[in-house]
């Protein structure tokens, strides 16, 4: 169960009362024979465990329980295991075999919890046992224990590193795999196990980039950590020098912009260009476009997490030209919560340090929120600093300028040092930057006058001969300004720039003498200095008043001023010796020099202070650069190579069970799952030829190839055994019966003249891949339909298919049509090769923007099993929306009879955004209204779902003969029926049914073909069967209905009466 789904739950929160926790009811609880007290008890264990409580003195009553077939109790057991097995080492090895067993069902959740929960064990003695566990759940027949068993090499990994070369083995097998769930969860094992292994990404690197925009958020954010260090060791340096040397990053955002082109573009390479501009220009590697182009897309995800991750890729191996597309996706994710802004915003800060740029068109996102915390406060004026120019300082001076009303003065002071920093930052602005503090040095407030004067002082040193009137400004504050830091700024700017105002000095140190005893004891200190600057520099008009203070300090009470006080005495007045005045003038002299060079120096110009400078040289959006420090575990990205390294280890990879002379005998195809050829980049042709080693592109609906390719054709399925010689003759004579396209595949060799079957015409192409309507139960037994390759195990019931193909609780995706010879269709089970029923029903409006305030929300019935259990329908929802909504849920179901899965919480839905989740409902068989509300922030709509009669099937595969047997025993009350004329063919009102109902339209019989038999199984109870024929009558098509639940197939009657006259 999820997380948000438990939350929804709020019955179980009396859980989590420990006055309720009665040790001894929870022991006769989970010894109980009724299964609700035994989850009561196990859901009151589990959140003791969350809350801290040490419960570990149920565990041998908890293992007990773990041979129950209830699955939600079983993982509740599991959880309660793994988190105390390392404790309870004996008592877990009680478990094992229970685990082992779970590891044979047929239930492919059960055997992913068992594999999850074996795996997170960690007893070094049951390791052996977990790697067997391990190397057959990689070759399993579900995507889903697959993923499992790629989420438990890790765990394995980390109890007994010793297994790190089979873990690695197992990794590359996964690595094989096509589906995109499997693929996401394999690179994070490759990112835990070994990273540096890039030689087994090599043949699936093209195919990684193709699938990933199908990977989940999790699945793609660990990719693209995985895809920035391989581009970095398999790539050249995408960036340019410019006339000077630095790179294209540091150059102005609209000089760039003014240079000829992108650094790649689909414009052609031979145009004429200059001499030095043709020297920069480096061609990128066709992969290296496709790893660019493949990150882009993802750019439109709702997750910040893979924002991050496009970015950290972005800025570090593509252009700024290609970077720039980031800046729309981070800005949208800026109002998402506070924890996700400071993640983000730590991206950007470190970004518009070297790409400002990129975001100065966004500068107002970056603008404070009076409901900022601190810490999202701090990088905002980060981030404000460094993108501070001429065309955005107006602005960004105005917003710093307001914030001097800000209630905290913490961050009123971090404010104006920011004002300084976008000074120093363009020197052109900086006269802007002084009249802005200027002005807050009237401010009522001390502090702000404090700190501006501060930050004055530092301007002042970069050009101070241009601003002698802001120097005598300073200097007639002397007398205005209390604040100590303020004054020890004033004090330095009159002793270091006396030389400007001659008249002004000395009189400031006057009226400093008379003040001395009460200033704070930095302020003296400055005092000090000043007397000294100006007894070096004017000893005429200065000397009684040195002398003065240093009496002063002679007998202060701090001890710090006292010792510099003495200091100075003892060099400007030493006592006479006997050598005379000669000697005493030479060493006047010299004091007098040292004195210079201690307290007359020029001061070096200080540089721009960055508080988060330490993050600059650690990896983007990698924990590291969060933390400001290299954490355990962190490696930084290498430098790109000097000399491209062999593009040619990132062919395809051939499919399992392919040998060398099936390599030759086939005709090269396009690349896995490729680009359509109307790409706006297909103007290379190195894209082409890389990728054209492989099978067809599974993307496109009119790829085509024979039927003998089918079984090899996936680099997904396991080995198989070639087929006999009379077997490919009968599926050459089934092959010859179809349609075949203009690019099919060369021609297979004739038969000899006295085969029984005739020799075939070119190789029929396959039909499109088959829809997830096209489901059958592991279960069923059946022999293979010709032209299908034999699945692992030998059983005739995966004939035909690949581990390609989606498998859902026990359900699979048939690969093609699965058509008999001539001899006809008794025994054989398939699909019809022509009418296929569609992915999901209608959709319909769930809640209408105009009802919603501008929330949309429309909803389909998907035509294929939950993964929670068989008889659950899935319902997607669209979710679109005019404005920004945020935390999107659903509350206050009322739904008698009715189990639902609640579709998980939405945070934030952006403005033109669409967002698609899934719910999953067991109606029960009836058409049960659910009425619930979808909430958001501040608002409840009331919204309802009803199915169709159509929506509680699933579809049957059977054969016809198993078919008319079927029919012929639902017969009398159990049949209905009716005509219409509104089609002029069967086929087209088969068609139209499977439009309105989730059925399997069989294969024909070659001796009634205008027959069309569709075969379907209710939901909730799969015994009972739905048979439904569809006869050409001439004037008008009949269709009959076949059905033991009599009630059932009047309202099916009706609704489809309904469907296919409309």
């Amino acid at each position: 169960m999820s997380v948000l789904s438990s939350i929804s739950l709020l019955s179980d929160a009396k859980f989590f009362d420990e006055k309720n926790s009665k040790f001894n009811e929870l022991r006769e609880n989970l010894a109980h024979k009724t299964m609700k007290k035994k989850l009561n008890a196990m859901k009151r264990l589990i959140a003791m465990m969350t809350l801290g409580r040490d419960v570990s003195s149920f565990f041998p009553d908890v293992v007990k329980n773990v041979i129950i077939d209830n699955t939600e109790i079983k993982k509740l057991v599991y959880m309660f295991l793994i988190h105390y097995a390392e404790d309870n080492q004996q008592l877990a090895l009680l478990a094992i075999n229970s685990l082992q067993q779970d590891l044979k069902s047929s239930n492919q959740r059960v055997r992913a919890n068992a594999l999850r929960a074996m795996s997170s064990i960690s007893i070094k003695v049951v390791i052996p046992i977990v790697m067997i566990a391990l190397k057959n759940a990689v070759r399993d027949t579900s995507s889903y224990v697959r993923k499992a068993s790629a989420c438990a090499i890790p765990k394995v990994w980390r109890t007994d590193p010793g297994r790190q070369m089979e873990l690695i083995d197992m990794i590359a097998e996964l690595l094989s795999n096509t589906e995109p769930n499997v693929l996401g969860a394999t690179m994070f094992a490759f990112h835990q196990v070994c990273p540096d292994r890039i030689d087994l990404l090599h043949q699936h690197f093209r195919k990684i980039c193709h699938l990933l925009a199908d990977f989940d958020y999790f699945g793609q954010t660990v990719a693209l950590q995985v895809l920035t260090s391989y581009a970095r060791t398999q790539f050249l340096t995408p960036f340019k020098k410019g006339p000077n040397g630095e790179d294209d990053d540091e150059m102005d955002g609209d000089a760039f912009n003014e240079k000829k082109g992108a650094f790649y573009s689909d414009e052609d390479e031979d145009e004429d260009e200059d001499d030095n501009s043709e020297k920069n220009k480096k061609e990128m590697d066709p992969d290296h476009r496709l790893l660019i182009r493949s990150a882009t897309i993802l750019l439109n995800s709702a997750d910040a997490s893979v924002i991050c991750g496009v970015c950290s890729l972005m800025m570090n191996i593509a252009p700024l030209a290609e970077a720039r597309q980031c800046a729309p996706a981070v800005a949208r994710h800026l109002s998402n919560y506070r924890e996700m802004q400071y993640v983000v915003l730590a991206n950007v800060s470190t970004m518009a340090s070297k790409r400002p740029s990129m975001f100065r068109q966004y500068v107002k996102m970056f603008f404070v929120f009076w409901d900022d915390p601190e810490y999202i406060r701090e990088l905002k004026l980060d981030i404000l600093a460094h993108l501070s120019s001429d065309s955005t300082i107006g602005p960004i001076l105005m917003e710093l300028f307001s914030y001097v009303h800000h209630y905290d003065p913490k961050f009123v002071h971090q404010a104006i040092r920011t004002i300084g920093r976008c000074a120093m930052t363009i020197p052109d602005t900086a006269e802007r930057c002084l009249h802005m503090l200027l002005r807050l040095v009237s401010n009522s407030s001390e502090t702000v006058v404090a700190q501006s004067i501060s930050v004055i002082r530092t301007l002042l040193q970069r050009n101070p001969k241009e601003h002698v009137k802001v120097i005598k400004r300073m200097s007639k504050l002397l007398f205005k300004v209390k604040i100590a830091m303020a004054r020890t700024a004033l004090v330095w700017i009159v002793g270091e720039y006396r030389e400007m105002i001659p008249k002004i000095a000395p009189d400031c140190l006057r009226q400093l003498a008379k003040t001395f005893r009460e200033e704070d004891v930095e302020v003296k200190l400055q005092v000090l200095n000043l007397a000294v600057k100006l007894y070096l520099s004017n000893p005429r008009q200065t000397a009684l008043l040195f002398k003065y203070i240093m009496d002063l300090s002679k007998s202060d009470i701090n001890f710090d001023v006292r010792d510099r006080a003495r200091m100075v005495r003892a060099l400007f007045f030493k006592k006479k010796s006997a050598g005379g005045d000669e000697q005493t003038e030479a060493w006047k002299a010299r004091t007098k020099t040292i004195m210079k060079r201690c307290f007359l120096w020029a001061k070096p110009v200080p540089e721009t202070e960055n508080p988060f400078k330490a993050r600059e040289p650690l990896t983007l959006g990698s924990l590291s650069h969060l933390v400001q420090h290299s954490v355990s575990g962190y490696q930084s990205l290498s430098e790109f190579p000097e000399v491209a390294p062999d593009t040619s280890v990132r062919e395809e990879p051939r499919a399992f069970g392919e040998d060398d002379d099936d390599v030759t005998s086939k005709k090269p195809k396009r690349g896995f799952y490729d680009f359509n050829e109307t790409d706006s980049d297909s103007d290379t042709d190195s894209d082409t030829d890389s990728d054209s080693d492989t099978s067809s592109d599974s993307g496109s609906d009119d790829s085509s190839s024979s039927d003998d390719d089918d079984s090899s054709d996936d680099p997904d399925d396991t080995e198989r055994k070639p087929r006999k010689k009379d077997q490919e003759e009968e599926d050459s004579s089934g092959s010859s019966d179809s349609d075949s396209d203009s690019d099919s595949e060369e021609e297979k060799p004739k038969k000899p003249k006295d085969s029984k079957l005739s020799a075939p015409t070119p190789a029929k192409p396959a039909e499109p891949a088959a829809n997830l309507l096209d489901l059958f139960d592991n279960d069923e037994s059946g022999n293979n339909a010709p032209g299908q390759g034999q699945a692992p195990g030998g059983g005739g019931v995966l004939a035909g298919l690949s581990f390609e193909d989606t498998f859902i609780s026990g359900s699979a995706i048939s690969k093609g049509p699965q058509m008999a010879p001539s001899g006809g269709l008794e025994g054989k089970k398939g699909v019809h090769a022509k009418v296929r029923a569609t992915r999901s029903g209608p959709m319909g409006v769930l809640l209408k923007e105009s009802l919603g305030e501008g929330l949309g929300v429309w909803f389909s019935f998907v035509r294929q099993d939950s993964i929670y259990s068989k008889a659950m329908t899935v319902v997607e929802l669209k979710f679109q929306a005019s404005v920004e909504v945020r935390d999107i849920h659903i509350d206050n179901v009322n739904a008698p009879g009715v189990q639902i899965r609640p579709f998980d919480r939405i945070p934030v839905l952006h403005a033109h955004q669409t967002v698609t989740s899934k719910m999953h409902l067991d109606f029960k068989g009836s058409e049960r209204k659910v009425k619930f509300n979808i909430c958001t922030t501040d608002r409840k709509y009331s919204v309802s779902i009803i199915p169709t009669p159509g929506d509680l099937l699933r579809p049957h595969i059977m054969s016809v003969e198993e078919f008319d047997n079927t029919k012929k025993r639902l017969t009398g009350m159990s049949q209905t029926q009716f005509e219409t004329s509104s089609f002029i063919s069967s086929e087209a009102l088969a068609k139209q049914i499977g439009k309105f109902a989730d059925v399997a339209v069989l294969a024909s019989n070659p001796s009634d073909p205008d027959v069309f038999r569709m075969a379907a199984e209710m939901r909730h109870e799969s015994t009972s069967l739905v048979l439904i024929t569809v006869r050409d009558q001439g004037n008008e098509m009949q269709v009959t209905i076949n059905c033991d639940d009599m009630l059932f197939s009047g309202r099916l009657e009706d609704y489809l009466s309904k469907v296919v006259e409309d």
